[in-house]
């Protein structure tokens, strides 16, 4: 989908909205992608186009049982949580209430493009999201042969 880089910090408007930085707008334009699916996971709300969220958020789940405890875990707490948010002609996506609130966003936040889908975090969750990450990943490559 996007294939853009960026890591910018914004803020939502007073009806929830987020503009989208200038690059991910046009990115967005180029690939004919006018709606996102949004979700809270771990604390940050990660955003998706249809396409990106049917092949590999949902699909990969498709021929669960309902009765899997280990899918309705998934189930419950990704594809329950999720809602569609269009992306306004000035690149503005409405964050929904539910969901701001359990990313802890009012007024500024940052927005991340990793790949081909978008991530919007409160400044300092993303700060320590990110400090965590760089541990991890300075552990993993210490212990490497």
């Amino acid at each position: 989908m996007l294939g853009e880089r960026c890591q910018v910090t914004t803020s939502l408007d007073g009806k929830g909205r987020l503009g989208l930085p200038a690059k991910l707008r046009h990115k967005l334009k180029e690939n004919g992608i006018n709606a996102l699916v949004l979700t809270c996971v771990d604390g940050g709300i990660k955003a998706f186009s249809r396409d990106y969220w049917r092949e590999h958020v949902e699909q990969p789940y498709a021929a669960k049982s309902p009765f899997d405890r280990g899918a309705q875990a998934y189930f419950y707490s990704v594809l329950a949580d999720a809602e569609d948010a269009s992306v306004d002609g000035q690149g503005r996506v409405r964050i929904p209430p539910r969901l701001r609130e359990q990313a802890s966003l009012e007024g500024r936040c940052v927005v991340i493009s990793l790949m081909d889908w978008i991530e919007i975090w409160d400044p300092e969750q993303w700060e320590l999201v990110q400090a965590r990450a760089r541990d991890a990943y300075d552990a993993e490559r210490s212990s490497a042969p």
